[in-house]
């Protein structure tokens, strides 16, 4: 039994870990603020078909500190949550979902074209085209947004480069670079005929994205990271009004800034120590 148990010992490796080495793993959480190009939006449904040009929207980060460090109010602000896993050297795959909200801006003036019918009693009863000039948008007449949230889910391949190490090796500054692609899940708040809808949360499209970033390692156990983060996202058919065929449809492009803290935990390498990694 004892000659057993010391074989068997001597499968773990037991040198120095390394936080981008391979059998690394890793988990994050961070907050972010982002930013969105103008698109124009389709509007369909029971008494109107119309498309609002060039409308302007941005997110909404709480203002309230406790927010963001009350246990129970954490996932309220816009944040990032992922876990990944070097499944080579410097090499990752992550999976994770960043949470931002999209809200149409208040007090815009737009073109309009489509048609809203006499069957609505919104202020925006009439046939519209570009000759029609930008018509000011009151918000209670048509407001829209996606507060609970914007929920980009992605799969994302990483490399970790290091740039400087601390002599004592429990200090590394990295670079991180990676590409994403995954599905968006919305849940819409919309504002028509002087009524508020809330839509179901659901999927109503996806997104591309690239990735890039500046990584603090201390002691190979825990991390600071700043990301840049930008892309593609297209949601053609998001619901707006839930039982009811009423949808939006858009394509925009997004910036994003995170701030995040994570930890890094290492998965034994069950082979024979002279096949382990070097941790070093």
């Amino acid at each position: 039994m004892f000659v057993s148990i010391s074989v068997d010992a001597q499968k773990w490796s037991s040198k120095r870990k390394y936080s981008v080495k391979k059998n690394a793993l890793y988990l994050y959480w961070g907050y972010n603020r982002s930013i969105y190009t103008k698109s124009d939006i389709t509007f369909d449904g029971y008494g109107y078909s119309f498309v609002a040009s060039d409308v302007k929207a941005s997110d909404r980060p709480s203002r309230d500190f406790k927010t963001y460090v009350t246990p129970n109010t954490i996932s309220v602000p816009q944040f990032n949550i992922r876990v990944g896993y070097y499944y080579a050297d410097h090499w990752d795959l992550s999976v994770g979902y960043d949470h931002m909200k999209y809200v149409m801006d208040k007090n815009q003036t737009l073109y309009l074209n489509g048609t809203i019918t006499s069957t609505t009693s919104s202020e925006l009863y009439g046939t519209y085209d570009n000759t029609s000039g930008k018509i000011p948008i009151r918000e209670e007449d048509l407001h829209y947004e996606n507060t609970n949230g914007l929920n980009y889910i992605s799969v994302q391949l990483n490399n970790t480069t290091p740039r400087y190490e601390s002599n004592n090796k429990k200090f590394r500054i990295n670079q991180r670079l990676g590409f994403g692609a995954g599905p968006v899940v919305t849940q819409t708040d919309f504002n028509w005929n002087g009524v508020q809808y809330h839509s179901n949360f659901d999927i109503t499209g996806f997104g591309i994205s690239l990735h890039t970033g500046v990584r603090f390692d201390f002691f190979n156990r825990f991390f600071f990271q700043s990301n840049w983060s930008g892309g593609f996202i297209a949601l053609p058919h998001n619901r707006t009004i839930e039982g009811q065929p009423d949808y939006a449809r858009q394509k925009f492009v997004y910036g994003q800034w995170e701030l995040l803290g994570g930890f890094v935990f290492y998965l034994p390498d069950i082979k024979g120590c002279d096949t382990c990694p070097d941790w070093h």
